[in-house]
């Protein structure tokens, strides 16, 4: 027995609504017939019934092909589902009469033009393209479910917005980059926070805590094992879901009928989609489709996000090269970063809204989303530069769209902005001393060790890495095939790789340092001895390393601990014991905030973290201090705007006037879901 959809408007709105996109289409066909020399159409009546026919067979056709082919669809971001249209394009010639395509270029073209064609005049006919994303996926998800009249269950959405400090939020909503969060503030149903986030500044110890309410040992994106000379990456799949193993079997936001979406950690959430730390465990996925399929095979959300990631990608090409040519800090912008950006900002961010608002209907009680697009561009472009302030505006949007979304679910979502963390700018140690923190040590040294640098980060890496894995996972034997194909295309580049490899072997030698950075952080490990050391054991092999590293003019502070006076901070001017808070000199802290020393004594408590800690210099006039990374804009230490993230949450909750830490936020986070239960229990 078949049951016809309710819509939340009259159906003559929908019959109206096809009707325009099939004369909008029409008259595309038709213009398109005369700018291309291949594309045949007799008469008007070939064009009406070709665009009928286009329409039917991307009914009945495009399901069945895409549930055939979604692994490669993924694997193409979208590509593969463009190439489906093209065949429909080209069957739909052969059937009507009138109606003949010379070639597959020609078909090809057809595609692209009746898109842009379509998409251009329907915005413009919408004026919102907001609007249009309502009707063509909002109101395809609810299909089947009518409008609720009175919500009785509660739940709550956090949308994380990587990397994005409180003073560039409140400069973007100034600017109107985010009208939405604008029109939410002014309302006083919202308000605006900072918070401190602590140390390390950086994702994944960030958001492990947020979820579970604790960090206890991830001292930096990327450290060092000394007893298993075992380098950990936190964007690394397996590491990531190595990490999650510690916390695993504890309560977290997300325990109780959760999702997770795009984020490194689960939560042990039931539904974990684009999650880094669970990719070898989707038993959930069904077989042969996984969560992205409803994604590809609603036509707009294709068609959409395709021409978008086209546009971003020459907006890259042409914002870098203005940028290269303005007297102002800058890092190379390169072929593989436009295409990282338009993943990021365009590609993961779509696929991520569409799964919250798809999680929205289903029912679940908490969804976490994390949107990594603007951490990914003010890595490079800047904080506060039109590269990353423009994909805030992209964001303003997706949290229009969920927050449209919610007027139709049965649940009433309460929505939560935070950020993990922020960043701070400046030329990197590279650009300003024409070395790198290796080669300095190594310098200091005399040449007599040998000094390694663990790399540098790649974070959007991993989110990709889940993407393409998600859509392999049903396929172990291509998934080996792929794997064992691009070790050799890798071995030929050495650059690039987007599949988990293992780490390339850290020496191991006793003589050996290991330098591991994350932005302004640098962990430095002593190979000589599998124990963190303490400072009197350092000096005794390196009596003037510490003091030559303070004299660096890049180098802020270092700190180690002591077998007697613990934690020890050096600046080039003083001395601060963190556990008396005793200073001698001039405090070298006094740039970094005032809960630095807080900060610092509990990350030198971590059973990881380096013999010694460098942070790089802040100026405080300038804002800015040097990544030990080629980075513009960077986080992982303290200075700056990279420790200041921001919480945005609706009037009815309350929080502390100061959240210090991650650890804070999670309690607060906790509490309202346990406010928003009682609510429920109340009703």
């Amino acid at each position: 027995m078949f049951r016809f959809t309710r819509f939340p408007y009259p159906s003559f709105r929908r019959i109206r609504h096809i009707l325009v996109v099939w004369v909008i289409e029409t008259i595309a066909l038709l213009l398109l017939e005369k700018w291309l020399p291949g594309l045949t159409l007799t008469s008007g009546e070939a064009a009406i019934l070709g665009v009928a026919a286009i329409g039917l067979l991307n009914a009945v056709l495009r399901p069945i092909l895409l549930y055939l082919t979604i692994t490669i669809t993924v694997l193409t971001f979208g590509l593969l589902s463009f190439l489906l249209n093209v065949v429909i394009v080209i069957l739909a010639a052969e059937i009507v009469p009138g109606f003949s395509i010379a070639n597959n270029g020609t078909a090809i073209l057809v595609v692209l033009g009746i898109t842009l064609i379509n998409t251009l005049v329907t915005n413009l006919l919408s004026l919102d393209e907001n609007d249009s994303y309502y009707r063509s996926v909002i109101l395809r998800m609810q299909k089947g479910i009518a409008p609720p009249k009175n919500k009785t269950a509660h739940g709550l959405i956090i949308l994380q917005i990587d990397g994005l400090a409180k003073e560039i939020l409140d400069f973007a909503i100034e600017s109107e980059y985010m009208p939405t969060l604008k029109k939410w503030q002014s309302s006083q149903k919202y308000k605006i926070q900072g918070w401190d986030c602590g140390l390390p500044s950086q994702t994944s110890a960030s958001q492990s805590t947020i979820i579970y309410g604790k960090n206890e040992d991830i001292p930096a994106f990327r450290w060092y094992e000394k007893e298993n000379q075992k380098l950990i990456v936190s964007n690394h799949l397996n590491d990531t879901a190595l990490l999650e193993k510690r916390f695993i079997k504890s309560e977290s936001l997300l325990s109780d009928n959760s999702s997770s979406v795009g984020n490194m950690f689960s939560g042990g959430a039931i539904k974990s989609a684009i999650t880094m730390s669970q990719i070898y465990s989707m038993r959930s996925i069904p077989t042969r489709t996984g969560y992205l399929y409803n994604y590809f095979l609603n036509p707009y959300n294709f068609t959409r996000t395709l021409f978008l990631m086209i546009i971003e990608f020459f907006r890259e090409i042409f914002q870098s090269l203005k940028q290269f040519f303005q007297k102002r800090p800058k890092i190379r912008r390169g072929l593989l970063f436009a295409i990282e950006r338009t993943i990021s900002a365009i590609l993961l961010r779509d696929i991520s809204t569409h799964l919250v608002i798809e999680d929205m209907f289903h029912g679940y009680k908490t969804i976490y989303c994390t949107y990594v697009g603007y951490d990914v561009v003010a890595h490079h472009a800047g904080i506060k530069s039109p590269s990353a302030l423009g994909v805030l505006r992209g964001i303003d949007k997706q949290i229009n769209r969920i927050h449209k979304a919610n007027r139709l679910t049965k649940r009433d979502y309460h929505i939560v902005l935070l950020s993990d963390h922020g960043q701070t700018q400046g030329l990197s140690y590279r650009q300003r001393y024409k070395t790198t923190l290796e080669q300095t040590i190594h310098n200091m040294l005399s040449n007599q060790y040998r000094v390694v640098d663990a790399g540098d980060s790649k974070e959007i890496k991993g989110y990709v890495n889940s993407i393409l894995i998600e859509a392999l996972k049903p396929y172990e034997r291509m998934n080996h095939a792929a794997k064992k194909l691009y070790q050799q295309i890798k071995q030929k580049t050495n650059e690039y790789h987007y599949f988990d490899f293992p780490t390339e072997p850290l020496p191991q030698q006793k003589d050996d340092i290991v330098v591991c950075t994350s932005g302004n952080l640098a962990l430095i490990y002593f190979n000589f001895s599998t124990h963190t050391l303490t400072l009197e054991e350092i000096v005794l092999k390196f009596p003037h390393i510490v003091q030559s590293l303070i004299q660096h003019p890049g180098i802020g502070f270092v700190m180690a601990n002591t077998q007697y006076l613990g934690p020890i901070v050096f600046g080039k001017d003083g001395i601060r014991y963190l556990e008396s808070n005793q200073i001698d000199g001039q405090d070298p802290l006094l740039n970094y905030g005032k809960n630095a020393s807080y900060h610092l004594k509990k990350l030198i408590k971590q059973p990881h973290c380096g013999d010694l800690v460098i942070n790089s210099k802040y100026d405080p006039s300038s804002q800015e201090a040097p990544a030990f990374e080629d980075l513009l804009g960077h986080h992982g230490g303290l200075g700056g705007f990279q420790t200041h993230a921001f919480l945005a949450y609706p009037a009815i909750f309350t929080t502390p006037n100061e959240i210090v830490d991650a650890e804070n936020l999670h309690h607060v986070l906790k509490d309202w879901q346990t406010r928003l239960n009682q609510l429920m229990k109340d009703l």
